[in-house]
């Protein structure tokens, strides 16, 4: 939970993609880890009706496969928000095609961070050469100098 109160480090932090913890420690890893956090929505809903088991598996396997590129804390801060009601509610079921689905609104609000972040990295780097830029007439100066 510490985690997730921070955007910018689970979206820039030191983290691994699902991707690459499938490739460092097997491939059904990611899925693996997935299983209990959907669990842990799951019963945080409170609904009547959870998820299966299959329901769960498949979830787990549709997620680390099409969203594998994604931060292993970019899932607990998309699941943290979910937690939230930032992406609707479910009623009376855990339905997977709603998760996916915000998993999919989570994505255009991460690219509107990540764009911003850049932008910001952009400003402060033209500000930086700013900063240590020569005006014209320095130049001039040290050209007649010879040092340019």
């Amino acid at each position: 939970m510490r985690i997730c109160h921070d955007e910018r480090q689970c979206l820039f932090g030191p983290y691994p993609t699902l991707a690459e913890v499938g490739r460092m420690m097997g491939r059904n890893v990611p899925r693996m880890w997935l299983i209990p956090q959907l669990y842990n929505l799951s019963e945080y809903c409170g609904v009547r009706d959870k998820l299966t088991d299959e329901q769960m598996d498949e979830l787990a396997y549709v997620i680390a496969s099409e969203f594998a590129y994604l931060r292993i804390s970019e899932i607990m801060l998309f699941l943290h928000r979910f937690k939230g009601g930032r992406y609707g509610r479910f009623y009376g079921t855990v339905d997977p095609l709603v998760v996916t689905t915000a998993l999919r609104d989570f994505l255009r609000e991460r690219a509107d961070a990540i764009d911003r972040h850049q932008r910001s990295r952009h400003e402060q780097q033209a500000d930086d050469e700013r900063r240590s830029a020569v005006t014209y007439e320095e130049y001039l100066r040290l050209k007649e100098q010879h040092r340019i």
